[in-house]
Order: structure tokens, then C-alpha cells, then sequence
């Protein structure tokens, strides 16, 4: 794509020889920009150049279906974790590099990415970025548009304002009198809330002499831990904020703030914010604004101050207003029922966040934009650039009427936000929106009622309906219901809580190191999801202000954020942790010792500071075995045995009973080939008494051993989701019983 080669030290031939060596190298510099011309060529070079970049970034990806199951690879490129040992080894090279070398290695970071459009990528609320905020974004990129005033942003300006009368109407105020700015995530919103409010209590000369009082910032304990990073970066300091106790629903305790502000008022100091939390990552916690607005009217602040701004930080569900619009009796959309009940329930919650002054809106979170896209927003948005205005530089003049650097913390702001925030509403719209939050409600639905139906596993946030699912995994000989109302009701059960804590972990690192550590695939389970976990997602209910994190409930989480997420996706995840389980379990027995009655930690430290694959969540610590298998051995029944297996444990005993009814019983000798390599896979196998080995044979009839399968164990169930292609062979290695389950009544029963 570049003509000349950087390397190049004698005078070209396209050249006199009295031209200086800096002018050919210029050629080669302006090759490497996109051309100021509208030109034939030129353009098509950069086109291309873009699209071949792009290219190389797909070829990343893993493709949707292959005979080794790679449809279910949740990262571009390799698995392998990051290394950032020698990047301080890095040259700053004398020559210029070849264009297309760069976009080689700049493709090449991202190998190992998590893909967060991936129907099995669930970590975080961290949603894939739309085509439309892509291209906007990008387009910004090549012509750099500056909203620091109109002259240096033009017509992408545009993108701001309206984008704040959009929002402005989302929430219910006067698109004409609101409005507000792209800033710097979620952090950037809370801070301009911050200096807001502290203008507006202690007033504008505040800004030229200082804060001389200790203005008092009050957030629930379930408020962002950005509460900490702002009252410190803003020089108020972090003694200054003040946790308000939560309700059983998470909420702002309203009995409790009302006693916070009398304090600060006996105590004489006022109070410059009270924020209101509009939804969170885990508890997805919605704060009753409509009541502490009621508070904030009637409150005088100490020192005969004006009153708080109030502050609503709901980046993360903010976007639950575009059910504004809905009619939740015609339902167009014809969501389910028990979806419908929460959607409307979300948005009612949601609903009154025109009550506050000002708020934060996150695209990057619950908008589906790229990182980082966020809009800080006010009710009244000439008071805030009025009061946040400053003197101008004697070289920046008003040759238009939006000149936002008067008064914001940034200097320069890409308009790389603008476009991309402003594409997404137009996009998607109100319909757009409700259909994408409508989505994650199914598909949680439907995981909350999969995890029910298992007897080893349990939903922990039942009550939450944001956009995760917590949950637990206990040992097959366990009722996780019954255990889990233990774990949180029984303080005479803390042993077991903290035990079964640490089975979330250690289940929770077996997934990531079955996902990123190749010598920990299992045959057959090779492509896990992408999950995550927490390991304090609340206190126990007999010690609300426990601060012991080995007390409090750990639990894994899933984030069904890709549009392609969907039920068969949610069953993977189940399915995977059930089988991670039982790999830690089993590997827990192969490591316990009859001379104790624990079992060892394993040494996972990488020595470089960064965590391992099999510790990416924490260290895998000790746990009784008393507690992880039964006292006794009891034979199974076939139909726990069908059930003791991930794909069949939310099956019901009506469906174990039509599943074997539709089965074939049958005995074979040692040495059988039971399937073999290649063939077309139309059966499903339960092991009701010996054991099978799986394994691939070379073009050189060499095989390799990948797994061995014993009593209760069902295989060959993987491959009916893999074009039906068997990816090894299966065989006896002693006297087996097999029940034989046909491979379309199988998926059928399972996938519902």
C-alpha cells in the first residue's frame, strides 16, 4: 500500500538527485495519512487499508460451527493470558515502519480478547458496540473533530446537543431547557455532578477561593466506588462521604437518610449532594428518588446554605426509560408474561429519575456503545454552564454560539463520543431499546427457571431483575435451596457457608482455566463460557453489617449482554458448571490425604504479579471434605444417573421417564468401538456400569487418549450440536452397560 519502502536510503529515481532525502521520505508520510482530496485511488487506498485492518481483526474470530467445536470460543485469537513483562523492553525505532507492519501488529493485540458480541461471553455489563457508534466513532477518528466550540467540532456538535434532547426526553424534562455533555465514562459524569453541586451550595466564588467547608456527600452503601475516587480527586476527601444503610431491596434506607441529614445538620456541616443509585452491576439497587426529593425540599442545609443538588447516577439503568413509550396492556411486542411483569416493573422503578437535577448516562454500559461514551445531563443547562463558566483565553474567541471549553474540565473532547452516542439513539430509538432489555429479561427468565429445576443449584438474587444472574453450585449430594436458606439464615452454619464460599471460587477459576489454559480442556467440554463471580455480593441475614468477606455469599454470575445470547446459550452455562464442579471435586479427592482432614492449596502464583488461570477469581484455598462428598455411597437409580448429568439435571422425572422409554439397553465386551471418528453422531450414551476411553487416531493410525469415562457418565451429547459429527471415537475398555438414547429426542427433551 505504500509505494516507497521506509527503508530506502539512496535517492529515488522519481527523484532529481538534489532532492533532499526528508522531501522522499515526506511522500511516504503523506501516503501513510488518508488523502485531503476527493480522488480516485488515493481514497480507495485508504478504503482498503481500513477494510484490510478490518479483515485481519475478523480472521480473529472463530467460526460459528466446526468439527471441533469451536463455535463456542468466546476470544479473538488465542487463549493464552497477557504477558506484559517485556513491554518496557519496547525500542522507539530510527526508521519510520511500513504502514501495513503497523496494522499488523496493532491487529495483533488483540489477540486473546475476550468478543463481547459472543452468545457465551457473560462477564460483565460490558455489551458489544453496534455498527452505527462504530462507524460514528470511527468517522470521527479521521477527520478529528474537537467539541471544544463550534469551530473546531462543526455540524458534529450537532450530535451533542441533540443527543442531550433526546435523553432529555427519555427522562421527562424540557428538551429545550436541559441538556449537558460527552465526557469521560461513568467516573466523568459523577465528577461534573460533584462540582455542580459544590458550586451550587457554596456558591461561585467558591471556585476562585477554595472549599472551606466540609461539604458532605451522601450515597447508599450500594453507590458506586466512584463515590470514594471523586470526593478525593475533587479535594474534598473521602471522609466526606457518608454511607446510608439499604433496605431489603437494596434501596437508599429512607428512615436512615433522614437521620444522616439531621446529623449534618446538628453537626454543622452541609450537605452538597445526595445521590441517588439507579441501578447497579449486581443487585441492580434502584434508590426511591421520588422520596428523597420530598427530603431535599424540606431540608434546610446547615449554615443557611442553598440545598443539595440531587445526583442520580444511573449509567447503568438509565436506558429503561425507552419504555416510556410502552403499552404494557397491548404488549406489541408480545413478551412473555412473567417478562412483562419485570420490564414493567424496571421501568416504574426507573421511572421517576426526572425528579433529580442532574444524572449520568453510560452508552458504553447499557447502551450498546463502544468504550468510553458517556453523557453527563441536567435539568437546567444554563445554571450549569453559567455556573461552571470561565474567563476565555485571549485566543479563543465565540465564532459560534456552542462553546462548551468555557466551562468544562476537558479541554479537548473527540467528538468520537458524540457520534457514536448520538448513532446509537437514532438507531435503535425506543423500539430498538425495549426489545434489547426485553431480551436479557427472557433469557434470564429462563435461566432463573433452569437453575430451579436443578437440584444442585440455586438463583441468589431472585428478587433483582437488572441485567445479571447470581447463583450457586453445590456438590450433587446437596439441596442447594435448602443449603443456600442455611448458608443465609443459620449462623450455627458458617463453617459450611464459608466452605461452600469457596467451592464458588474454585468452580468459578476451573471455568476460566478451562477456557484460557489449553492443558486444562476437558474432551468434549472445550469451549466454556466466559462467566465471572463475586465474592461478597451481600452479608448473610443474621449479620446484615458483616465486613468478614469470608462471611459474606459468594456467587458465580452470568451477563446475557450479546444480542445473540439467548436460552441455549444460558443452558451451555449451566451445563459447564455443573461439569467444572465436578472436575474440582474430583480433583479436590485425588489431593486429599487420609492424615488430613483438609485438603492442600495449590500453588497457583505466575511470579509476575498477575494471577493465573487457575486463580484468576482468588487463590484456591482449603475446603473439609466432609463437605463435598456424602458419607456413603449410595447406588443410583438410571434415572439419577440421567439427572446427575449436567445437560439432563433440569429435566423433569416425567421427562427422565420419556427419554429412557425412547432408550436401548445394551451390554458389550471389552475392546468395542462404541462410535468412531467422523461418523455422523445421532446418539447420546449413559455409562450404567463400566468405563469407556475417548480418543483420536492419525493419518498414521497413531492414537492419542483424551479422556477416560466411568459408571453414571453420559458421552457423545456434544457432538449433536456440532453438525452431528462425531470429533473421536469412543471405546469399551471393560464389560460396559450402555443405555442409548436417540440423539433428536435427546435435544429435543433438553433444549426444551
Amino acid at each position: 500500500m505504500v509505494k516507497e519502502n521506509h527503508k530506502q536510503t539512496s535517492k529515488s529515481k522519481d527523484f532529481p538527485e538534489d532532492v533532499a532525502r526528508w522531501r522522499i521520505l515526506l511522500k511516504t508520510i503523506q501516503a501513510a495519512f488518508p488523502s485531503p482530496w476527493k480522488e480516485e485511488g488515493d481514497d480507495q487506498i485508504f478504503e482498503q487499508t481500513f477494510l484490510n485492518a478490518v479483515g485481519q481483526l475478523n480472521q480473529m474470530k472463530h467460526p460459528r460451527m466446526y468439527q471441533e467445536q469451536k463455535a463456542w470460543q468466546g476470544y479473538l485469537g488465542d487463549p493464552a493470558l497477557p504477558d506484559y513483562s517485556c513491554c518496557k523492553n519496547v525500542k522507539f525505532e530510527e526508521q519510520m515502519q511500513s504502514l501495513p507492519e503497523v496494522i499488523t501488529e496493532l491487529v495483533g493485540f488483540f489477540n486473546g480478547m475476550p468478543n463481547w458480541n459472543h452468545p457465551q461471553t457473560m462477564c460483565n455489563v460490558v455489551p458489544p458496540s453496534n455498527t452505527a457508534s462504530i462507524i460514528g466513532s470511527t468517522l470521527a477518528q479521521i477527520f478529528s473533530p474537537n467539541i471544544l466550540e463550534g469551530e473546531y467540532s462543526w455540524n458534529i456538535a450537532k450530535t451533542e446537543i441533540e443527543s442531550g434532547a433526546m435523553l432529555a426526553q427519555m427522562i421527562g424534562w424540557d428538551p429545550h431547557k436541559a441538556g449537558g455533555i460527552y465526557t469521560f465514562g461513568g467516573t466523568g459524569c459523577y465528577f461534573y455532578g460533584l462540582k455542580l453541586a459544590l458550586t451550587t451550595v457554596f456558591g461561585k466564588d467558591s471556585r476562585f477561593k477554595g472549599i472551606r467547608e466540609d461539604g458532605q456527600i451522601l450515597v447508599s452503601r450500594e453507590g458506586h466506588f466512584i463515590k470514594e475516587t471523586c470526593s478525593d480527586w475533587s479535594g474534598l476527601g473521602m471522609n466526606n462521604v457518608r454511607e446510608i444503610p439499604v433496605d431489603e431491596h437494596n434501596r437508599m434506607d429512607i428512615n436512615a437518610l433522614k437521620k444522616v441529614m439531621a446529623d449534618c445538620k446538628k453537626e454543622g456541616k452541609p450537605i452538597v449532594m445526595i445521590v441517588c443509585t439507579m441501578g447497579t452491576t449486581d443487585a441492580f439497587a434502584i434508590d426511591q428518588i421520588a422520596e428523597v426529593r420530598k427530603l431535599i425540599d424540606k431540608y434546610k442545609n446547615s449554615k443557611r446554605y442553598p440545598k443539595p443538588l440531587l445526583y442520580a447516577d444511573a449509567v447503568i439503568g438509565w436506558s429503561w426509560l425507552a419504555f416510556r413509550s410502552y403499552d404494557f396492556e397491548k404488549n406489541s411486542l408480545q413478551f412473555s408474561k412473567k417478562a412483562l411483569e419485570v420490564l414493567k416493573y424496571n421501568y416504574e422503578q426507573i421511572k421517576p429519575l426526572h425528579h433529580a437535577d442532574a444524572l449520568g448516562v453510560d452508552f458504553h454500559k447499557t447502551g450498546w456503545a463502544p468504550y468510553n461514551c458517556s453523557f453527563f445531563i441536567t435539568r437546567d443547562y444554563d445554571t450549569f454552564s453559567e455556573l461552571l463558566s470561565r474567563p476565555s483565553p485571549a485566543y479563543l474567541q465565540d465564532r459560534t454560539p456552542y462553546n462548551p471549553f468555557k466551562f468544562t474540565f476537558e479541554t479537548s473532547r473527540t467528538g468520537s463520543y458524540a457520534m457514536s452516542g448520538w448513532a446509537t439513539l437514532r438507531l435503535f430509538g425506543h423500539e430498538g431499546y425495549q426489545v434489547l432489555l426485553g431480551r436479557i429479561i427472557e433469557v434470564g427468565i429462563f435461566f432463573r427457571d433452569l437453575l430451579h429445576k436443578d437440584k444442585n443449584l440455586v438463583c441468589v438474587n431472585p428478587d433483582n431483575h437488572g441485567f445479571v444472574t447470581l447463583f450457586r453450585v453445590y456438590p450433587k449430594h446437596i439441596d442447594a435451596e435448602k443449603q443456600y436458606e442455611q448458608d443465609l439464615n443459620d449462623p450455627r452454619c458458617q463453617d459450611e457457608l464459608r466452605a461452600y464460599n469457596l467451592l464458588q471460587q474454585r468452580v468459578a477459576n476451573k471455568l476460566f482455566a478451562m477456557l484460557r489454559d489449553p492443558e486444562q480442556k476437558v474432551p468434549g467440554w472445550e469451549n466454556p463460557p466466559y462467566t465471572s463471580f463475586t465474592s461478597g455480593y451481600r452479608p448473610p441475614e443474621y449479620a446484615p453489617e458483616e465486613t468478614d468477606s469470608r462471611n459474606l455469599i459468594y456467587a458465580l454470575k452470568a451477563f446475557p449482554m450479546s444480542p445473540n445470547s439467548n436460552e441455549i446459550s444460558m443452558q451451555i452455562v449451566r451445563n459447564y458448571v455443573l461439569k467444572a464442579r465436578d472436575i474440582v471435586i474430583a480433583e479436590l479427592m485425588q489431593e486429599y490425604t487420609p492424615e488430613d482432614e483438609i485438603l492442600a492449596s495449590k500453588e497457583t502464583d505466575s511470579g509476575s504479579g498477575m494471577r493465573t488461570a487457575d486463580n484468576w477469581f482468588g487463590d484456591n484455598q482449603d475446603i473439609p471434605l466432609k463437605y463435598l462428598v456424602p458419607s456413603k455411597d449410595a447406588d443410583l437409580s438410571i434415572e439419577e444417573m440421567v439427572k446427575n448429568n449436567p445437560f439432563c439435571s433440569h429435566l423433569s422425572d416425567g421427562q427422565v421417564r420419556q427419554l429412557l422409554a425412547e432408550s436401548n439397553a445394551k451390554s458389550i465386551e471389552a475392546g468395542e468401538v462404541i462410535c468412531a471418528e467422523g461418523e455422523k453422531a445421532d446418539k447420546v450414551y449413559l455409562i450404567v456400569n463400566g468405563k469407556v476411553k475417548v480418543y483420536k487416531t492419525d493419518s498414521k493410525g497413531h492414537e492419542t487418549g483424551l479422556a477416560i469415562i466411568e459408571k453414571g457418565n453420559l458421552f457423545g451429547e456434544m457432538a449433536l450440536f456440532d453438525k452431528g459429527i462425531r470429533s473421536a471415537s469412543v471405546m469399551s475398555i471393560e464389560p460396559c452397560q450402555l443405555y442409548i438414547f436417540r440423539g433428536d429426542i435427546f435435544l429435543e427433551l433438553v433444549l426444551g
